[in-house]
């Protein structure tokens, strides 16, 4: 997979927003990485230095009976994001494609947690 994204800067974005979604009443998971040289199936690794060879990085924000997100950066150049309502179990689906720069994936991050404060 072609790197198109520096998924170290990419986490310095998720860490840089950490305190300030804690303040909102967001519970914040810790950032996972996807290690590209392990075996299939891949596991999720919350040590940086124990990941060779990162191909992706994510977080889960939760905003307690509202709703959960999901947020996977590929070094690639694309974000799963994925916003799910605990109640109903509905997943609704935030466009990650297009994610070129550090910059444009923070940006993501705020769109996403906005929409987790306006209830999905």
């Amino acid at each position: 997979m072609e790197r198109i994204v520096d998924l170290d800067a990419a986490a310095g974005e998720i860490h840089a927003r950490r305190a300030v979604w804690e303040a909102a009443g967001f519970t914040v998971g810790p950032v996972t990485w996807r290690d590209h040289a392990e075996n299939w199936p891949q596991h999720l690794i919350t040590e940086r230095t124990a990941v060779f060879d990162p191909d992706s990085v994510g977080v889960r924000v939760d905003h307690g009976d509202c709703c959960v997100a999901y947020v996977v950066l590929f070094r690639g150049g694309w974000a799963d994001v994925d916003v799910i309502d605990p109640h109903t179990e509905e997943v609704h689906e935030v466009d990650g494609s297009g994610i070129t720069s550090v910059e444009a994936f923070g940006k993501l991050l705020d769109q996403v947690t906005a929409r987790l404060l306006g209830g999905s």
